[in-house]
């Protein structure tokens, strides 16, 4: 395991949770916010008596991540979904002093992130400090969020850290967050507007925080308090004290160009460091929001019979094994008790998975996923499935609610019902079959071999009504059948 010094942990860089398969591509410009002047801001902070260093807020690739040795698997990453964020540290050679030198710095960034040994360890904050992010948020898109978790936690009992990547808050959402096009939370615009992110346990940094952004010109309407629980996390410097990361989530642009662009934008993270000692006074860990309306899918219970049935008479002259679907990563203060790795999770959505299985290359070996699909029946905003690898968890294809509309009616032709289900395939090779996903052998962790132990995951993210992820106990989980010749 990587040991940072102090020094080094002043410096921060890199990503999320989350998070995606799209490689780290260079970033040409940085993202900026109209309102307010990112110049004024700070020195108004350090008129406040804090010191400040700059870190950039970028894209990174899980997967390139886990091949280049950095991280122990790919996170279970949100296939086509991009993340960005701060994530790990930098070393004291690469300063970064000025929002100007931020894109100048993009390609040692990524040298150190990819190219260096060790494993990511994450960064530290102490109690009094914050992490402040001035940006844009995404072009339109289905959904996005912003979102803070322990990396690695310490455990008393054990003395020592174990990696958990657990979310410690609800994430910021285009339901909920603060912008220029949602002010102080009201319903609006959330897409491509201007949004201050505070990050911090004390309550006495925050005040001057946003202090400071207000007297800059920025609206307090857009600033945003991201409570840092102390009673959970332990905040500090040093090996007895937990990291942390701070990341955003995207998933399905409107106008793919412009979300690239988005992602590949560099935006401004402001450590914020009191130069003298303060009192703490911390946050009280925040309430979250409440998975679950009582409405739950279970009257499609009889189609989603029909609906396997008429798969398994479809392929009925092949060998069918029907595989368990089960919760894949439990929530954050389940994880955080029991010391458990849960990749990223976030509470806007449900993480479920099927048993392990593998996938040849004969043409009538191929895997049928079917089920409720969520978006469809108002239990999410959109929901999709990813082939992943068991041993590094990477997710290398997957397919989204927006293209299952419609792909169950040919196995329940005059069904009412056939409308809120669909189905699915995953094969080495896909001719024009519609909603079949082709599953790569390679590059490296970007397929899944022949041989390898795989699996599907299923996501279904953010009920509408409830601005989080929906119950599990309110949902008809989805099913994976893998047809073989043989029979």
């Amino acid at each position: 395991m990587l040991r940072l010094s102090r020094s080094t942990l002043i410096s921060i860089v890199s990503l999320v949770l989350v998070l995606a398969m799209i490689s780290c591509a260079p970033a040409k410009n940085a993202a900026s916010v109209s309102s307010g002047n990112i110049d004024a801001f700070r020195s108004s902070l350090e008129k406040s008596d804090f010191a400040l260093k700059l870190a950039p807020f970028i894209h990174v690739d899980l997967i390139k991540l886990y091949e280049a040795g950095k991280l122990d698997n790919a996170a279970g990453n949100n296939a086509g979904a991009p993340y960005r964020g701060v994530f790990g540290a930098i070393p004291d050679n690469i300063e970064i002093k000025d929002i100007s030198q931020v894109p100048g710095a993009q390609e040692k960034i990524e040298t150190f992130l990819y190219s260096t040994p060790g494993l990511i360890q994450g960064w530290q904050l102490n109690p009094t400090e914050a992490l402040v992010i001035v940006t844009k948020t995404p072009p339109q898109c289905v959904y996005f969020s912003y979102c803070g978790f322990i990396f690695y936690k310490y455990y008393e009992k054990e003395k020592q850290r174990k990696w958990v990547w657990t979310s410690f808050n609800d994430p910021l959402n285009n339901l909920t967050i603060k912008t220029s096009g949602t002010p102080n939370g009201a319903k609006g615009n959330p897409f491509n507007q201007d949004t201050i992110i505070i990050v911090t346990a004390d309550k006495g940094t925050d005040r001057l925080v946003r202090d400071a952004a207000v007297a800059a010109g920025y609206s307090e309407d857009i600033i945003n308090t991201y409570v840092i629980p102390s009673s959970m996390v332990k905040l500090g410097t040093g090996p007895e004290y937990d990291t942390i990361v701070f990341g955003q989530r995207m998933a399905l642009f409107a106008d793919e160009k412009a979300g690239q662009e988005y992602v590949n934008a560099i935006t401004a993270a402001i450590r914020v460091i009191p130069k003298s000692s303060v009192n703490l006074d911390p946050f009280p860990a925040p309430e979250l929001r409440v998975r679950g309306t009582g409405k739950t899918e279970v009257d499609l219970q009889p189609a989603l019979e029909d609906l396997r049935k008429a798969i398994l008479a479809k392929y009925s002259g092949l060998a069918a094994q029907e595989l368990e679907t089960r919760i894949w990563l439990s929530e954050s203060y389940d994880a955080v008790q029991t010391g458990t790795y849960v990749a990223g999770e976030s509470r806007d959505t449900v993480y479920l998975r099927c048993d392990t299985l593998t996938l040849g290359d004969n043409p009538d070996e191929f895997v049928i996923v079917y089920g409720v699909n969520h978006a469809a029946s108002g239990k999410a905003t959109y929901s999709n499935c990813n082939f992943y690898g068991e041993a590094g968890w990477n997710g290398v294809v997957g397919i989204y609610s927006t293209e299952l509309a419609g792909t169950a009616e040919s196995y329940l032709p005059g069904n009412p019902l056939a409308k809120y289900l669909y189905v699915c395939k995953f094969a080495r090779k896909c001719s024009s079959e519609k909603a079949c996903v082709a599953v790569p052998t390679g590059p490296k962790a970007h397929g899944v071999g022949l041989d390898q132990p795989a699996f599907i995951g299923f996501r279904a993210y953010m009920e509408p009504a409830t601005r989080v992820g929906p119950a599990f106990t309110e949902l008809l989980y989805d099913r994976v059948i893998k047809f073989s010749p043989g029979k």
